[in-house]
């Protein structure tokens, strides 16, 4: 009897432990912790240019071309090399790319609505990269139900 018990007990702790999905979402979260700080450079950058701090179309200009893009690009990228193992995790992931390439998307039509001196290119640049924040906040949101569930 106290073999069983100890080997119940082995076993609860054990398959407690082996959650693949639980392990995914730790390393995932270890791979995240690396390469955010790429998005938020570009961010960053993109908040110094835009809204309260706008200066011109020039300067707004110059950021996307020389930083903004090829950084948020870069992010892209890292993001989808991240390995992972299990179906639930990786279509979080998917999620994060989709949100992400739909920000890109906005900031290389907010380049070609200055190049052009396009004003409805323009707004449909801030509405893109706008939809790109709210399908981030969903993966995030996701992200904590799928954590809470394992």
């Amino acid at each position: 009897m106290k073999y069983t018990l100890i080997t119940f007990l082995l076993m609860i702790i054990f398959v407690g432990c082996t959650d693949p999905v639980r392990i995914d979402i730790k390393n995932y979260n270890n791979q995240l912790k690396y390469i955010t700080p790429i998005e938020d450079k570009a961010l960053d950058r993109w908040n110094s240019v835009s809204g309260k701090n706008f200066v011109n179309d020039n300067y707004m200009y110059e950021a996307l071309d020389s930083f903004i893009i090829t950084t948020f690009g870069d992010f892209i990228d890292k993001l989808k090399a991240i390995q992972l193992h299990t179906n639930e995790v990786k279509e979080l992931n998917n999620l994060y790319i989709q949100a992400a390439e739909k920000q890109l998307d906005g900031f290389n039509m907010m380049k070609e609505s200055l190049e052009k001196h396009n004003r409805d290119l323009m707004n449909n640049a801030y509405k893109m990269l706008q939809d790109g924040r709210d399908a981030e906040k969903n993966w995030a949101s996701k992200l904590d139900e799928l954590t809470k569930a394992h």
